[in-house]
């Protein structure tokens, strides 16, 4: 090699590097653009919360008040959805189909599917065990469940009854389907995620971490996963090859909330402390960063971690629901 290669490979590896530590910081830091709107949905913050993909509904489970379903773009509850007469539930898991015409919530082992139109419960079951993850089918057909029992669920909506029942070593507590509901992934406090063929129920991936995995996502038609674990890079896999294809060295960033865009392109993420950031898959560049704003500055209701956030019909928004008990609409 001569020279003129070596500075010229040092000068290449300098660029990229500094590109990538510079993106880093503004992906880790307090920066941000602020909310647009934000309107109050619980007084007291979210156990579980979800909103539909085009942004229409918010589906929240409220701390004190059990669990509703709102209208976005007016900021009105439409329906109280509870599990028994006079109660509010404890919802601490909830999922919007991706059509937006079913949803889901969970009450321990108990979980009620409901239509979004008329607000009516349309089914019941009680599954395995307590329910802590849960993601339904793009048309609501479908039921990944993650559950604190060591497994993961594949259930049957319609026809009230398990599809496959998933392998893990500890409690399951992030899972997601692909839009084409072929695959699914799970993640649990076992260090690991898989990744599962939902046609067949055999295990595809698997990604181990050195810590337990909270978080997980998967893309529309399987292309990509995501996954990541506290004190570790979170990371974006090749779903075929089982590669990574992006690394985020944010080891002090606890990622809440992640979900891929429609054409797998861009890879959206809320941590605890309230930050979104859009960020390109696989370049890594982050296209846009906001800070989300907290109810209160100090007390009960001061926490502003990201519940949920969608891609808003506004070119390059974000909504988001934050588990102060807010619901904030960021531009681009």
């Amino acid at each position: 090699m001569n020279m003129v290669q070596s500075n010229y490979r040092l000068y290449t590896w300098v660029k990229n590097s500094l590109c990538l530590s510079i993106a880093l910081l503004i992906l880790a830091g307090c920066g941000g653009k602020g909310p647009e709107s934000k309107a109050e949905l619980a007084v007291q913050g979210f156990l579980s919360g979800d909103i539909s993909r085009d942004g229409r509904y918010a589906l929240i489970g409220s701390i004190h008040h059990g669990g509703s379903l709102w209208d976005v773009a007016k900021k009105e509850r439409l329906f109280d959805w509870n599990h028994a007469a006079d109660e509010k539930s404890l919802i601490r898991a909830a999922s919007i189909s991706g059509d937006g015409t079913l949803a889901a919530t969970a009450v321990e082992d108990n979980v009620v599917l409901w239509e979004t139109a008329t607000g009516k419960s349309v089914a019941f079951w009680k599954a395995p065990a307590r329910v802590l993850a849960m993601e339904l089918s793009w048309d609501g057909r479908y039921a990944l469940l993650g559950m604190n029992n060591r497994t993961a669920m594949y259930f049957d909506m319609q026809a009230g009854s398990r599809v496959f029942t998933f392998e893990h070593q500890a409690e399951v507590r992030s899972v997601g389907v692909s839009d084409d509901g072929r695959w699914g992934i799970t993640g649990g406090d076992d260090l690991t995620a898989k990744v599962w063929d939902l046609k067949s129920g055999k295990q595809v991936q698997q990604f181990t971490h050195q810590n337990q995995i909270k978080t997980v996502a998967i893309s529309s038609k399987g292309k990509y996963g995501f996954t990541t674990s506290q004190r570790e890079d979170s990371i974006v896999w090749d779903l075929v090859s089982g590669e990574p294809v992006l690394k985020l060295p944010n080891r002090y960033t606890n990622f809440t909330s992640a979900r891929f865009s429609d054409d797998e392109s861009t890879l959206l993420l809320g941590t605890f402390q309230g930050k979104l950031s859009m960020i390109a898959v696989p370049s890594g560049t982050v296209e846009s960063t906001w800070q989300a704003s907290p109810r209160k500055a100090y007390g009960g209701a001061s926490s502003k971690a990201v519940t949920a956030a969608v891609f808003s019909n506004k070119p390059g928004g974000v909504i988001a629901l934050m588990s102060d008990g807010m619901l904030q609409e960021f531009a681009k």
